[in-house]
């Protein structure tokens, strides 16, 4: 089972119920998405609907097809260029070129993506393969088909004025990490031979407001998220890579029910939107920036998202794809890959087998040569 909380922490994250599976979606389309209240949010996860049904009568413009077939794809938050291959694709015309109609649900505070892709809301979730291992610790039949970032985007994150270049310059500082994090952090500065009870540990969730404060020397984040917003916001940073000491969490795993893969006809949907979806990642690669622009004026801009972070998290997010290694297959799983995140969960006491977890064979299917 998972690595017990820290004592010092009192927050507690309650594991969601995959018992009562909700039937009958109704797709939310996408001149919806700039709602992101809680509210709104929490209205968006209750909607859904098991089937993927036929959707257009008319088949779009020169796709050849007769009808499309309506797909939900369900985000772990909000849209914006983590998700550039989802929306590149979708704004792109690439689901339809594969006789799909997609919805892109955002997630939020009120929305477990895990959880909507095991009700029938959505049929295909993008999760990080911790949240899957999690996932199916809870007993959800959920399995990973591809992989969009296999390089880990967590990092440690300072000002530079700080001089904290390696894990061992925090002994002795305030570091600020999530609930979610923590369990990530003790083994991994044990790992690397950091004294964790000369670390001061402080509840500082995601915002970099408590870095810039000084209220934390250094703070867990995310490569393309804080230190890509305290750039712009004039400081010069440093950040330190958990993937360079072999703690590679991977993100953007793409997440089906198991039994989708088990019928023919639901497997070809979910292939055919794992294509889709690579081939927006291929294009959100050759040019990150035009990427970030196509997220921004699609979605991030009615978030109050700033264009320059956007457009700057693009290229953050492409540095950590497969691309430099592989000319295709850029979401494929191979058995390397599932032996790395063996050895995280493993690290990080996630007691899960990844080979379960990862089915190699629809990866192949979707993403091989």
């Amino acid at each position: 089972m998972n690595a017990t909380p820290d004592p010092r922490w009192t927050s507690h994250v309650t594991a969601p119920s995959y018992s009562a599976p909700v039937a009958g979606r109704h797709p939310v389309r996408r001149s919806l998405l700039g709602l992101v209240s809680a509210a709104s949010l929490a209205f968006l996860a209750a909607c859904g609907n098991g089937d993927s049904g036929s959707g257009d009568e008319a088949a779009a413009s020169g796709n050849g097809c007769d009808e499309l077939t309506d797909v939900a794809v369900q985000f772990g938050w909000h849209p914006n260029v983590e998700n550039m291959a989802t929306i590149v694709a979708e704004q792109n015309g690439y689901f339809e070129d594969e006789c799909l109609n997609v919805d892109i649900l955002p997630g939020g505070p009120e929305v477990t993506a895990d959880a909507q892709i095991v009700s029938g809301n959505a049929d295909m979730g993008i999760l990080s393969s911790e949240a899957l291992a999690n996932a199916v610790i809870n007993e959800a039949p959920l399995v990973g088909i591809g992989v969009t970032y296999q390089n880990s985007p967590s990092v440690i994150v300072s000002l530079a004025e700080a001089g904290i270049e390696e894990p061992a310059d925090l002994e002795g500082r305030t570091f600020g990490v999530s609930q979610t994090d923590l369990r990530v952090y003790e083994p991994f500065f044990a790992s690397v031979g950091v004294d964790w009870d000369a670390v001061e540990m402080v509840d500082t969730g995601a915002d970099p407001a408590a870095l810039v404060s000084g209220e934390v020397d250094a703070m867990s984040a995310v490569s393309a998220n804080q230190p890509v917003v305290l750039r712009n916001q004039g400081h010069e940073v440093n950040e330190i890579p958990l993937a360079d000491y072999d703690y590679n969490r991977w993100s953007g795993a793409l997440v089906v029910r198991q039994d989708s893969l088990e019928d023919p006809e639901r497997r070809e949907i979910i292939m055919a939107m794992a294509r889709a979806i690579e081939r927006g990642l291929e294009t959100a690669v050759e040019d990150p920036q035009a990427a970030g622009a196509i997220v921004f004026d699609a979605y991030a801009s009615d978030l109050g998202l700033e264009e320059a972070t956007q457009l700057e998290g693009a290229e953050v997010w492409a540095s950590l794809t497969t691309a430099d290694e592989r000319e295709s297959g850029l979401l494929l799983i191979d058995e390397a890959g599932v032996e790395s995140q063996q050895e995280f969960f493993d690290n990080t006491g996630v007691d899960v087998d990844a080979s379960a977890i990862f089915d190699l064979d629809a990866s192949q299917e979707a993403f091989g040569d």
